[in-house]
């Protein structure tokens, strides 16, 4: 799942936007009544600095703004068509630029922010300016506290995050199980406690693949039982056959039970994989000579199959299996191909990562439509059906035995150019 699409990625972001909305909110609501509400504390400021006004004078005098400035440390400006003076040390990081003006009226302006204020008073000979600035400790003490402020939201930010990622976590377990759903484990289950509706879901997820899991081993159980009970039949028609005096018939009847001997054969194969529970008997098989053991037998019955084996191999693995495994897909590369010129290749190889085995074929290819399904049991597709060839378990087979040895397996098809069936087994299994 890409990152910036997943759920948990929105809500986080959605949380930070409504946080900083709502922070904004606040700071507007508060800046506002601030600066529009005549308070108590603003009306005393307003009324010292008229104070300070009145003291310097009318018209403002120098030596009453020296004696004010060494009391408060204020800094004075006057300047009028007579001439010019300041009074008191200059502020050099005065913040004017960030001040807030809540007073203009009768001549008389007031601004201030952060501890910054600037008072300026105008009258018919001229203006006069008046600066105050924090004291050292002040400004250091606001820092600190906005330092801390800042820390506590980034800590509660981050709490939220866990929480959410902690609340989101049924959805990132219901995420992997489908996953294996899809690979077929149906007795996958997430566990999730709680009675929210997510919990809620991953019940109703774990009820429902155990219903499929109980669905599927019915049907292969009950086409074990069907296969079983045809062996018997079948074997009595095949003695009835061999007794039909007509030559073309009695072939004909041979055939057609053959056929429906191969396919219970094949089903009862498949059904015995599927109830195996994944726990199989391993033994040493000299993988190498049992590929050209099966490539020997469909050359000598017609096929044309090439190999390309360059080393011994020995694996730990299921003999029988792996003949079955060979055999399936070797008999599909040669029955799909028997137009095309082209040999069936057989490739081998091994490395640290594994085994890789390729059959590739030059026949009739797969439809891309059929690709997703032709693991499924009885799938066949279109081209098949019309050819009336296959029951649609091989690569079926083939997929269980590579998943009961650890493995995988995949196809690569394109119509009228081919296929390619590649496996491969865990490096764990060879020379063990």
């Amino acid at each position: 799942m890409p990152r910036f699409n997943s759920l948990f990625t929105k809500m986080a972001l959605l949380t930070a936007f409504a946080a900083l909305m709502l922070n904004f909110a606040f700071f507007g609501a508060f800046h506002y009544y601030s600066m529009t509400t005549d308070t108590r504390m603003r009306s005393n400021f307003t009324d010292y600095a008229k104070y300070l006004v009145k003291d310097i004078g009318n018209p403002p005098q120098k030596a009453n703004a020296q004696a004010l400035a060494n009391r408060t440390e204020i800094y004075a400006e006057y300047e009028s068509a007579e001439g010019s003076w300041t009074a008191g040390i200059p502020l050099n990081n005065f913040q004017s630029k960030k001040l807030v003006n809540f007073y203009d009226k009768d001549g008389l302006s007031i601004a201030s922010a952060h501890g910054y204020t600037r008072i300026i008073s105008e009258t018919d000979r001229g203006t006069l300016t008046l600066q105050m600035s924090p004291k050292n400790g002040e400004t250091s003490g606001l820092r600190t506290l906005l330092f801390v402020l800042c820390g506590m939201v980034i800590v509660m930010l981050f709490g939220l995050l866990f929480f959410i990622r902690n609340m989101l976590s049924p959805v990132k377990k219901m995420y992997a199980a489908i996953e294996e759903v899809k690979k077929g484990n149906y007795g996958c289950k997430i566990t999730h406690r709680g009675n929210d509706e997510l919990a809620q879901l991953c019940r109703m997820f774990n009820g429902l693949t155990a219903e499929i899991e109980r669905a599927m081993r019915s049907r292969e159980q009950l086409l074990a039982d069907v296969s079983h009970e045809l062996r018997t039949p079948l074997t009595s028609m095949r003695l009835a056959a061999d007794m039909v005096n007509d030559t073309e018939l009695k072939q004909s009847l041979i055939e057609d039970i053959m056929s429906m001997e191969t396919l219970t054969g094949k089903v009862l194969e498949s059904a015995r994989l599927g109830f195996d529970d994944k726990v199989i008997e391993m033994n040493s098989v000299d993988f190498t000579s049992l590929a050209k053991k099966a490539a020997g037998r469909f050359t000598s019955m017609g096929g044309n199959v090439e190999v390309d084996i360059r080393e011994r191999i020995t694996l730990c693995a299921n003999g029988l299996m792996m003949e079955s495994l060979l055999n399936n897909l070797l008999e599909n590369a040669v029955k799909y191909s028997v137009n095309s010129e082209e040999p069936v290749l057989l490739k081998l190889s091994a490395d640290a990562d594994g085994l890789t085995v390729s059959v590739r074929d030059k026949g009739q290819g797969i439809p891309a439509k059929d690709l997703p399904f032709v693991f499924e049991p009885f799938y066949r597709s279109d081209t098949a059906r019309t050819r009336n060839t296959g029951y649609g378990l091989g690569l079926s087979l083939c997929k269980r035995i590579v998943d009961l040895h650890g493995g995988t397996i995949t196809v690569k098809s394109e119509e009228s150019l081919g296929t390619e069936v590649v496996f491969t087994l865990p490096s764990e299994l060879i020379n063990c």
